[in-house]
């Protein structure tokens, strides 16, 4: 059984049992490898040395998790099944973008690089986000604060339409010494659409709301508040119906 199957496994299990409201995400290595080495593992591998250290097997992993994982720990035919479903979700999800030549599995001319050679500018905030594993929410935000117009803001468009060579970095570096599961915890548990239905509102009259609060519902009503944000959200949306 593949032990990266087994990790993202882990931490889905740990979402759902923690009662977070945490949607499915692929996890990082520093994720996986720090969750190894909580459930089981002897040493927290590094970066620069995984595969110096012991990890924890599937047998060890099955015990923290809750039995559904567990079955797809430890039986062969269900972790491939998990794989295939995995994948099909993901082909169902994929935007083609427009202008690039390459696409998912291999790099512009067959160099297999996943589009390498292009740079991380070439990927969209949506796709470099989802490699993370950091909230779309998160990156954006991340964008807005390095000084990329709001306007240009825009999920599935290359960054290197939007960003600096420099802004694109910058985000790299951010990224990478961040948690997403950190990350994910600090946003709400329902969008702001979900708010919207919840107390009877028109979305487009509390999308409205949002912005004049100065709020980021860079994905309309889909978007995924910082926690504190959505609580304002909410006080004034039941002020003004009183």
């Amino acid at each position: 059984q593949p032990q990266c199957t087994c990790y993202m496994l882990v931490g889905l299990a740990l979402a759902h049992s923690a009662g977070s409201g945490l949607r499915p995400m692929r996890l990082g290595r520093a994720a996986v490898s720090a969750l190894a080495s909580s459930y089981g593992g002897e040493t927290a591998p590094t970066f620069d040395n995984e595969w110096e250290h012991e990890m924890a097997g599937a047998e060890k992993l099955a015990k923290h998790v809750p039995a559904w994982a567990a079955e797809i720990m430890l039986d062969e035919a269900a972790g491939a099944e998990y794989e295939a479903e995995q994948a099909r979700a993901r082909a169902e999800a994929h935007v083609l973008v427009e202008g690039r030549e390459w696409g998912d599995g291999g790099g512009a001319g067959g160099d297999g690089g996943d589009g390498e050679a292009f740079g991380s500018g070439a990927f969209t905030p949506a796709e470099i986000g989802d490699d993370y594993g950091a909230p779309l929410e998160a990156v954006l935000a991340k964008l807005l604060d390095l000084g990329v117009p709001e306007r240009d803001l825009r999920p599935e468009r290359p960054l290197s339409e939007a960003c600096t060579a420099a802004q694109v970095a910058s985000l790299v570096h951010y990224l990478q010494g961040c948690d997403p599961i950190e990350l994910r915890e600090g946003l709400a548990d329902e969008s702001i659409g979900e708010l919207a239905s919840e107390l009877g509102v028109p979305h487009d009259a509390v999308l409205e709301l949002a912005r004049r609060l100065k709020l980021r519902p860079f994905l309309g009503a889909a978007t995924l508040l910082p926690r504190n944000e959505l609580a304002l959200l909410r006080n004034e949306c039941v002020r003004g119906a009183r």
